[in-house]
């Protein structure tokens, strides 16, 4: 399963629920075992690497109308 499947079954899982970033991160994990790699601070950002995947993972279901952005740190399924 790719990070994208199984971010997309936390969302499925529980639709009417409003998730944060920080909610995705940890609801992920349920679904997706995280490398080494993954878990490594970026050297540019301070946070694991699998938080800068699912912001852009985010932004892509954003794009394709798959989840809803509702306000700051707020998404949930479309």
């Amino acid at each position: 399963m790719s990070l994208r499947e199984a971010l997309v079954k936390c969302l499925e899982a529980e639709p009417y629920r409003i998730f944060g970033i920080q909610d995705l991160c940890e609801v992920v994990q349920r679904y997706y075992e995280l490398s080494d790699f993954q878990k490594e601070l970026d050297p540019k950002y301070p946070q694991p690497r699998y938080v800068h995947e699912i912001r852009s993972l985010i932004a892509k279901l954003k794009k394709e109308r798959y989840i809803d952005h509702l306000g700051r740190n707020q998404y949930r399924l479309a």
